[in-house]
């Protein structure tokens, strides 16, 4: 049974926004374990990721590569103290009851919305080394791909982070509303990143680069298009089941999307370095 003030945060009577369904459901060890499990293989690939990128740093050349490599950093680190304070709330916020289910106690409430917060920094930066890394002409104005790209990014962030304060499967018109107009801008962002993955077809020295560079298109097309399932999950499954399924697709998404991709926008790095110091060292021996 919720606690009153956590009942009371949940009333789907009291207007469209409501507490996020975390708080409003029961959840079994098995589930609440799972989740809390989630939340950890999370911030731990973060953390992991943190250390990969600083390592790797030197090992490429150009002022464009080492500074997506910063980049990479500065996104595991945020997403590491989001995810790990994601847990913490987690872990601090449910307690066992007499009937042996885990319910929100009601001090403070879980909130996914510090996710969009985490977000605001990390996708801008993981959509700015995507451009770095492509070599594509940015441009001037309205047609800077730095602007459209980054621009669209956040409003389809920022229009989620609204929509999530109405998680009210009886009143679900805000939800839906906020989220398929930020689908709306998602897909103006994937256009420019498939224009951006195009030109480096063109644009990449090696063979080995271009085909990393498709696979990060997959990352795209697969892995970001997942994160809206999560968003619709108070409307797809308002249930215990569908919140473990919920953080388990955005620990998914949140690996592959910032952690799987920023090592492979580092290995393009380092294949394009190579490539180019062996032409320059070609172009030495031809001009001694």
């Amino acid at each position: 049974m919720l606690a009153a003030s956590v009942a009371a945060a949940c009333n789907t009577e009291d207007g469209a926004a409501i507490a996020n369904m975390e708080n409003c459901l029961e959840y079994s060890p098995l589930q609440f374990e799972l989740v809390g499990h989630a939340l950890v293989i999370g911030y731990a690939a973060q953390a992991a990721g943190f250390v990969y990128f600083a390592m790797t740093m030197n090992m490429t050349k150009g002022k464009n590569y080492q500074l997506s490599s910063i980049y990479g950093m500065i996104v595991m680190l945020s997403a590491f103290i989001l995810l790990y304070n994601q847990w913490k709330a987690w872990e601090d916020n449910f307690m066992l009851n007499a009937e042996g289910m885990y319910t929100a106690v009601g001090s403070t409430l879980f909130s996914n919305g510090y996710r969009y917060l985490n977000w605001s920094i990390d996708v801008p930066l993981l959509l700015l080394q995507l451009v770095l890394v492509t070599g594509i002409d940015v441009g001037t104005g309205f047609s800077n791909k730095n602007l459209q790209v980054t621009s669209s990014g956040l409003l389809m962030i920022y229009l989620g982070y609204i929509g999530q304060f109405y998680e009210n499967k009886d009143e679900a018109g805000p939800l839906i509303i906020f989220g398929v107009i930020g689908c709306v801008f998602y897909i103006i962002m994937l256009a420019i990143v498939i224009q951006c993955v195009n030109h480096a077809k063109t644009n990449l020295k090696t063979d080995t680069g271009k085909y990393k560079m498709q696979l990060v298109a997959g990352i795209f097309i697969v892995f970001w298009t997942i994160y809206p399932i999560s968003y619709f999950m108070p409307l797809i499954s308002y249930s215990a089941e569908g919140v473990v399924i919920r953080q388990f697709i955005y620990t998914v998404a949140d690996v592959v999307s910032k952690v799987i991709y920023g090592i492979i926008l580092t290995q393009i790095c380092m294949d394009e370095s190579d490539a180019a110091e062996k032409e320059e060292d070609a172009a030495s021996v031809v001009a001694a």
